[in-house]
C-alpha cells in the first residue's frame, strides 16, 4: 500500500502568514462589508426585445408595468425612427391574446425594422407610454454620449 504525504503548499513568505491570510485569533470576529447601497429604481422601464418574423414583440415585464392588459386598444405614431404607443378607445392596434406586442408592418418599414432586429423598449408609467426604439438610433445616441464624455471626436477612431 502506497503512503502519501503531506501536500506541499508554497508560500510567498516561508515562516510566516500573509497578512491578508493570518489566522483569526479565536473570540474574534471579522468586519463585515459595508452593504451596497442601490440606486433609486427610475421612473421608467427598459427591456430589449426581438422582432419575430410576424412582428411580434415578448414584452410582457414592461407590460405588466404600464398596467396593459391584452383587451387594450392601442395607438402608434412613427417619430424618427421610434414608435410611440398609449392606450385609446379608438386604437387600431390591439396586444396579443398572449400579452405580445404586435407592431404592423407599415410600421415596420417606416422604422427600417426587421425580423430579428432588435429594439429597446421604454417604458413610461406616469404617461402611460411605450416608445420602441430600433437598436442602432439607440447606439447613435450612445455613441454621442460617450463622444461628449470623452472629448473625442469621428475623426480619432
Amino acid at each position: 500500500m502506497m503512503s502519501l504525504g503531506a501536500p506541499v503548499i508554497p508560500t510567498s513568505h516561508p515562516g510566516r502568514w500573509p497578512t491578508d491570510l493570518a489566522p483569526v485569533a479565536m473570540g474574534s470576529r471579522l468586519p463585515l462589508p459595508e452593504p451596497v447601497t442601490r440606486e433609486p429604481s427610475t421612473a421608467l422601464e427598459y427591456d430589449i426585445a426581438r422582432i419575430d418574423r410576424s412582428g411580434r414583440l415578448c414584452v410582457r415585464p414592461v407590460l405588466d408595468r404600464l398596467g396593459w392588459v391584452p383587451t387594450v386598444r392601442l395607438t402608434a405614431a412613427v417619430v424618427g425612427t421610434s414608435v410611440v404607443m398609449h392606450p385609446a378607445p379608438d386604437g387600431v392596434f390591439a396586444l396579443g391574446s398572449r400579452r405580445t406586442l404586435v407592431l404592423p408592418v407599415i410600421i415596420r418599414r417606416r422604422c427600417g425594422l426587421a425580423a430579428g432586429d432588435g429594439v429597446l423598449l421604454a417604458a413610461d408609467p406616469a404617461r402611460g407610454v411605450l416608445v420602441v426604439h430600433p437598436l442602432p438610433s439607440l447606439e447613435r445616441l450612445v455613441l454621442s454620449y460617450h463622444t461628449s464624455l470623452l472629448g473625442d471626436d469621428d475623426d480619432a477612431r
